[in-house]
């Protein structure tokens, strides 16, 4: 019988599948590194997936007018002297190995080689070693593997809390993500000093949704960092001012003349998670900011 050749297609294919699983079962199974010894605050940023997408319409942009409609997935880790914050937990560890599409939401296609907890460990922490947790919010994007911090002091304010778990909410397709967070939250109401002493501050910025929150990190050497989560998406928005027609009246004007007014006031950097320009030029973990 004669012998058929695989196409290469294919074979690239099955040995990508490979070595993602491999990866993450390294991932998973990885010792922790050295944790660190700090004197002043380090920023560390973390690639927690990226979303394959192609309608910046959703956002009020048109095709041409954005460079890279995909978007990358970032949560942040921040080590102070007094304790560690974990800002967002990204895409879920369990979407590595799998094939794309099974990971379609709503025209959004998920990818992720790297599990947040290996990267943490690379960083010299596990998920039940970290004192606190800020969701930005909860959605699926950003809170795929907040039940491994059931250990953390969850920082949030009431309004999103309830917008999760209240008593009349049709549950989300996240909601198993961060359900083992319930009963867990300790609300915070306007801007929110974690540490007491100004480095890191909770800034409500409501208007993605009702509670949403953004982080502002004020770092040594780097200086201040207001890091944005869905405040804004693509870098464009900003410049040409565009957001989504629900969050024209619900908030986010005004929480983005209020990140605009304290980044000018604080001379601070503003970091747009999702855009792929920001990404692709980050310092990526385990190398940090200071």
């Amino acid at each position: 019988m004669k012998q058929r050749n695989i196409p290469k297609i294919l074979m690239c294919v099955v040995l990508g599948s490979f070595l993602l699983s491999l990866s993450a079962f390294y991932a998973q199974s990885a010792e922790l590194g050295p944790k660190p010894t700090v004197s002043s605050v380090r920023l560390y940023v973390i690639d927690c997936g990226t979303l394959v997408y192609n309608k910046p319409e959703s956002y009020n942009l048109k095709r041409e007018e954005v460079q890279d409609t995909n978007m990358p997935v970032t949560c942040y880790l921040v080590v102070h002297p007094k304790g560690t914050l974990l800002y967002d937990t990204g895409l879920s560890d369990t979407l590595i190995g799998r094939p794309i599409y099974e990971n379609v939401i709503r025209g959004y296609s998920q990818i992720k080689f790297n599990t947040l907890k290996g990267q943490l460990a690379d960083i010299g922490y596990s998920p039940e070693s970290i004192d606190y947790l800020v969701l930005s919010h909860l959605h699926w994007d950003h809170t795929g593997n907040a039940h491994y911090f059931t250990n953390s002091k969850l920082l949030m304010p009431k309004q999103e809390y309830d917008a999760g778990f209240g008593p009349d909410v049709k549950l989300p397709y996240s909601y198993k993500d961060y359900a083992a967070l319930a009963n867990r939250a300790e609300f915070i109401s306007g801007d929110f000093d974690v540490f007491g002493d100004g480095s890191v501050k909770i800034l409500q910025t409501p208007g993605h949704t009702k509670g949403h929150v953004s982080l502002y990190v004020n770092l040594k050497n780097t200086g201040g960092v207001v890091l944005t989560g869905d405040l804004y998406h693509y870098r464009e928005e900003l410049t040409l001012q565009r957001m989504p027609d629900v969050e024209k009246t619900a908030g986010t004007p005004e929480s983005r003349e209020k990140i605009n007014e304290f980044v000018k006031r604080t001379n601070s950097q503003l970091w747009i998670g999702h855009s792929m320009e920001f990404f692709r030029n980050a310092r990526k973990a385990p190398a940090w900011y200071d």
